[in-house]
């Protein structure tokens, strides 16, 4: 078992020709100090130009999705690329709720990473990049280590001296907690659903341009109701599907069978994709047809289809997300899917609208929407206006989906930060949030909490008032940002 205090010495690096290791040995090494804020470029330049393998053991990577502003987001980022292009990337982190985006940027990209037995304090600073680069000292990965702390550091470079670190960091295995709950069953259980009704003009497209809610909603009710039974004809349970579809079930005069009848004959008539038959009870048997051949069988798509999971339907999503939203978001998970093992997916309003065949103002209002419910992360493209280049040329922007949070569990998110930081202060920084578009984020609204606090209500109103009128996709309509002018108003005195 290891020590405690064996994890804080790895954080002190001795600068000189000859360091001495765990078994103090020398080893010869070419050091170069990286102390203060040449720590992250120098840091980003040498994770970018791994080629095989980095290992980390950090005490502290605190960052936020989409959080560019932040040079510990870059840092991260950096090993969520260098995943991606193929190298092997293995990380420990200490068991601290702070890491936990790190967390799952990593996992989500294929890189193993570890949280430290909670018993531990691994206090470790350290990456060792291709078994010859060993970057170590005091600075941790966060915001304020990098750009506010008095901090010391350095990179190594030499094969013994990496070996040794390495040989450290093997010592880590023994001490690496359980890992994390598995997710849940709604979140792993999925529902497919062929591309081409997103991409063909003949059916999403066609129904969201229509205004056609009922029907889109009733055929991936349909769909879902097919993985469940795994036949091909639909017995339709009136009042459950009248629940699902938000058609409200009357005890007299009642409509609503009628209702899912019109809907499903909807679908057979205008877009083809279902037959039916009533029989003389009244019961609707309904059989989901193939595509592109009307009458042809409907089978589990064994390629071209993308999954929603189960917990859009158990989160009430299909009923609280307005049309445009349900077809953008629809749009985002396909995306997602098209763009693994990468974490984001790129893509321009323009291309959007010619690859779905709809209006690009849909997507522009869909994204910002499923942006504003903390359904989706927006990473927006930046213009170098010094450099000539104008908005209209700017890269796309990039997205990522948010993991779905059971709407109870996501409640009880805000009541907890209600009793530690006061219900006051949280409504406030909820209204702040909500100016940028993040009001049903917990962690801006955390974010928030911090920043009145270190900079005054006053001030802080009157940084989110500037921001919050920029245009909804300028990239600097963040809290960074917001950050930045309080910074700058300390400055002026106020």
């Amino acid at each position: 078992m290891i020590r405690k205090s064996l994890f804080v010495g790895l954080a002190a690096a001795v600068m000189a020709a000859f360091l001495f290791c765990a078994e103090a040995r020398a080893v010869g090494v070419d050091a170069t100090d990286i102390s203060g804020r040449s720590y992250a470029q120098a840091v980003l330049k040498e994770i970018n130009g791994a080629r095989q393998e980095i290992y980390a053991a950090m005490y502290a990577m605190y960052v936020r999705y989409g959080e560019a502003d932040n040079p510990a987001y870059e840092l991260v980022d950096a090993l969520v690329k260098a995943r991606e292009r193929g190298v092997y990337v293995r990380v420990y982190l200490n068991f601290d709720k702070g890491n936990d985006a790190a967390y799952r940027m990593l996992r989500e990209a294929g890189a193993e990473v570890y949280f430290i037995k909670r018993a531990l304090r691994m206090h470790a600073k350290l990456v060792v990049i291709d078994g010859e680069t060993v970057v170590d000292g005091s600075t941790n990965w966060t915001q304020k280590a990098l750009w506010e702390n008095v901090e010391s550091a350095q990179v190594l470079k030499g094969v013994e001296f990496a070996r040794v670190k390495l040989k450290l960091m093997g010592e880590l295995e023994k001490c690496v907690a359980p890992a994390p709950k598995p997710r849940k069953r709604e979140l792993l259980e999925k529902v497919r659903i062929r591309n081409a009704f997103l991409e063909d003009k003949r059916f999403a497209p066609r129904m969201v341009t229509d205004g056609d809610g009922y029907s889109f909603d009733m055929y991936l009710y349909l769909l879902r109701e097919f993985k469940r039974g795994r036949k091909v004809d639909i017995r339709i349970d009136y009042v459950a599907a009248a629940g699902d579809l938000g058609v409200e079930v009357e005890t007299v005069h009642s409509s609503y069978r009628s209702d899912i009848r019109r809907f499903v004959q909807t679908l057979k008539e205008k877009y083809g994709l279902v037959d039916y038959s009533i029989d003389e009870k009244g019961n609707l048997d309904v059989r989901l047809l193939d595509y592109d051949d009307a009458g042809k069988e409907y089978v589990t798509p064994k390629k071209g289809y993308f999954n929603v999971p189960l917990a859009f339907w158990l989160y009430d999503l299909d009923r609280e997300l307005m049309l445009r939203e349900k077809f953008a978001y629809l749009v985002a998970i396909y995306e997602q899917e098209i763009a693994a093992p990468r974490l984001w997916w790129q893509k321009g309003l323009k291309g959007l609208s010619i690859k779905y065949d709809i209006d690009e103002w849909t997507f522009a209002y869909g994204l910002r929407e499923l942006k504003k419910l903390d359904l989706i992360e927006v990473r927006h493209s930046r213009v170098n206006v010094a450099a000539g280049e104008k908005y209209e040329d700017r890269e796309p922007n990039e997205y990522r989906l948010k993991e779905l949070v059971a709407p109870a569990e996501k409640e009880a998110m805000w009541r907890d930060l209600e009793r530690r930081e006061g219900v006051e202060a949280v409504r406030q920084a909820r209204e702040f949030a909500k100016m940028i578009d993040e009001g049903n984020s917990v962690q801006a609204a955390k974010d928030f909490v911090r920043i009145v606090s270190e900079y005054g209500l006053g001030n802080v109103r009157e940084a989110v008032g500037e921001v919050a009128k920029l245009q909804a996709d300028n990239p600097v309509r963040n809290i960074g940002y917001v950050v930045g002018v309080l910074k700058r108003l300390r400055e002026e005195g106020r």
